[in-house]
């Protein structure tokens, strides 16, 4: 089969209308929310690993003075980080208003609260209930910035409207107007189609990485090609040729962005779902083990 049967392309105007959408795909889950995310888990690790190499009690400690106002502080801000969970779930409050902005604070004494708190427990796991209330401060912990990545995966923006997925295939359908390529078509088919389970959501996040730069790197090389004989049947000249040669890959490179984000869109969508039955428990969890050993700090 000739590279001109197997991909096409329009060829550019020197200026063309973009279409108005409400919502841009862009705002989904842009590369710096991993940052993010990974860089929160390696301070709190590191924080930790730290503190256990250089912390020593004349410092403070926990039970009275510096120590013992850090813990009280630290908790009461993941107290008020829960507040929003009534926001989220009460009718009567949701109607304030006050969403992203509870959701902000939120996020700050969810990342504040932890941190004084593993500093109020001078490193070390201590007794039982201290023990089972910082193990489960730090899988909270861990939880919440894995929540907060998924979020932006299928949210525009920080406290944005969660997107739909028609709305999101639609974009699309925008981006890929002027390319047309069986073998395209076909990858972003099978890429569209997902298997229910949560394994293989987690199997289609990994695989899609490489199966789109080859077959990026297969089309481009189609494309050349194709651009070629177009020169030779239209007469363009080498300026030209280069011209139509850039609009391509900027047209195929927003493709397989927007295609990245529309076919992993319902993959986040599940590990959220999932997400959120599994961030629950732990949260009462925390809770729990917080005001017992509040209890048994001040009772011993």
């Amino acid at each position: 089969m000739s590279s001109s049967a197997s991909i096409e392309v329009t060829p550019s105007a020197e200026s063309s209308s973009k279409p108005v959408q409400t919502h841009d795909v862009r705002q989904l889950a842009r590369r710096g929310e991993l940052f993010f995310a990974l860089g929160l888990i390696l301070f709190m690790a590191a924080l930790f690993v730290l503190g256990r190499l250089y912390w020593d009690e004349r410092y403070y400690v926990p039970e009275e003075g510096l120590g013992y106002w850090l813990g009280l502080v630290g908790g009461v801000m993941m107290l008020l980080a829960m507040v929003y969970g009534l926001f989220k779930h009460v009718a009567a409050l949701r109607s304030l208003g006050w969403m992203k902005r509870w959701l902000w604070l939120h996020i700050v004494f969810g990342i504040s609260g932890p941190v004084l708190v593993l500093i109020h427990s001078t490193f070390r796991l201590g007794s039982l209930n201290g023990a089972v209330a910082l193990v489960s401060m730090i899988l909270v912990f861990l939880s919440g910035v894995m929540g907060r990545f998924l979020y932006s995966k299928i949210h525009y923006g920080l406290g944005g409207s969660k997107a739909q997925l028609a709305e999101v295939q639609s974009s699309l359908v925008t981006a890929g107007k002027r390319i047309k390529s069986r073998r395209l078509d076909e990858f972003a088919d099978s890429v569209m189609s997902h298997p229910g389970s949560l394994l293989n959501a987690g199997l289609d996040l990994l695989a899609f990485g490489w199966r789109s730069r080859w077959l990026a790197f297969q089309l481009r090389r189609d494309m050349r090609r194709h651009l070629k004989q177009m020169a030779q049947q239209e007469g363009w000249t080498a300026a030209e040729l280069r011209r139509q040669r850039r609009a391509f890959n900027h047209q195929l490179r927003t493709y397989m962005f927007t295609l990245r984000k529309v076919a992993l869109f319902s993959v986040y969508e599940r590990f959220f779902a999932f997400w959120r039955h599994a961030h629950v428990p732990l949260l009462y969890l925390l809770l729990f083990s917080g005001v017992v050993h509040v209890i048994a700090v001040h009772m011993y």
